[in-house]
């Protein structure tokens, strides 16, 4: 297919490497809402940035007022120079997309793959495919658009970031001989099921699994067609992924969730050999608001006027005293991850939200190591 096919002459080996940030957390903590923010202030310094989302919720079109699918989206972002794009697989064709990707030099054995009962079986069922056609996808779109800056908005799950190891594990499954002994049987088993040429085991596999034995051999047949392949893209996804310049910003709220969340997930990055760089709590605190001021130093107000600013100013307290149990905790718990905060934002639409968190970012700090901090 055409998608396939620029694989291969899109991600060349010559190809300048972006800098990747990869942002996780819980739910209901804005991590969508700040990955898209990180991403269009990087558009909007000059740069071409790529938003990638991993979310089955599909929060990022939402987020960025457009439809996003498959194919990296331009988006308009009034940026003089920088470029931002958009790119959001629908987790429903991961495997087939995947697929597509894998036999971009093989149209025959794709088609052959199509019509194969046990593949149609797990075309719904495979854990992690998602994550792993999307992540192939973001290495086609930073060849095919010449990408500076990736941001990875995860899945609002604990589990989420699991995907980071699967590269490790793929290269050392498909690279060792399952895939090629189960396509032996492929190759040597005849079309009624008896085995012309099957050793003890590969007969006896045959008796376990019955007549679907042949399925399963051609589809190892194919997948062992592809192995190369399958293994330098993979490759490329844990390049993208396991860098060590990859930036990996935990995303958390004021609120005990997140905050369970958020320890969790960095045990788990450290735990895949992941060091995470920092900790963004959003809704930390209220930003200024000019019309307040004018309405507390007006000298006649009103009872109703009285009450409205009372009660902001305790849900500003309020927000300050949860922030700040939220913050303590976390930096007991994780005294080396610098706290990054962000505001409250008062929005009516995600993207409106967007642009005002992506105006309170300090760019190069977020992007270069060791000099990490947010002005708000």
């Amino acid at each position: 297919s055409p998608n396939g096919r620029r694989l291969a002459t899109a991600c060349g080996g010559g190809m300048t490497h972006p800098q990747v940030i990869v942002c996780a957390g819980g739910g209901g903590v804005g991590k969508t809402t700040t990955s898209a923010a990180i991403a269009l202030a990087v558009a909007r310094a000059g740069r071409r940035s790529l938003i990638v989302s991993l979310d089955p919720a599909r929060r990022l079109a939402d987020a960025l007022g457009a439809e996003l699918g498959t194919e990296a989206k331009q988006l308009d972002v009034d940026a003089q120079q920088g470029v931002l794009y958009g790119l959001m697989p629908d987790p429903r064709d991961s495997l087939g997309t995947f697929a597509e990707l894998l036999f971009a030099e093989h149209p025959d054995a794709l088609r052959r793959l199509r019509d194969n009962r046990v593949y149609r079986a797990l075309e719904a069922a495979v854990p992690g495919i998602h994550e792993l056609a999307s992540i192939g996808l973001t290495w086609r779109a930073v060849g095919e658009h010449d990408i500076d800056v990736v941001v990875i908005d995860t899945a609002p799950s604990r589990n989420a970031i699991d995907f980071i190891g699967q590269p490790r594990r793929l290269a050392k499954l498909l690279g060792g001989r399952a895939v090629g002994w189960l396509a032996n049987i492929g190759q040597h088993a005849t079309v009624d099921g008896a085995a012309a040429k099957m050793g003890r085991v590969e007969k006896l596999l045959a008796r376990v699994i019955g007549p679907a034995v042949l399925e399963v051999a051609a589809l190892f047949t194919e997948l062992a067609r592809v192995r190369d392949r399958f293994l330098w893209l993979n490759a490329k996804t844990g390049d993208l992924l396991l860098r060590p310049d990859t930036r990996y910003f935990l995303v958390a709220a004021p609120t005990a969730a997140a905050r369970d969340d958020a320890h969790y997930l960095a045990k788990r990055l450290r735990s895949l050999r992941v060091k995470p760089e920092a900790i963004i709590l959003n809704s930390a605190f209220m930003p200024e608001r000019p019309w307040v001021d004018v309405l507390e130093a007006a000298e006649d107000l009103s009872d109703p006027i009285r009450d409205v600013l009372e009660t902001l100013q305790r849900e500003a307290m309020l927000r300050e005293s949860a922030a700040s149990q939220v913050s303590t905790a976390l930096a007991s718990r994780h005294p080396e991850l610098e706290q990054l905060r962000l505001p409250f934002v008062e929005a009516s639409k995600p993207r409106d939200v967007v642009e005002i968190l992506s105006a309170s970012l300090e760019l190069d700090r977020l992007l270069l190591p060791g000099s990490l901090g947010l002005a708000v």
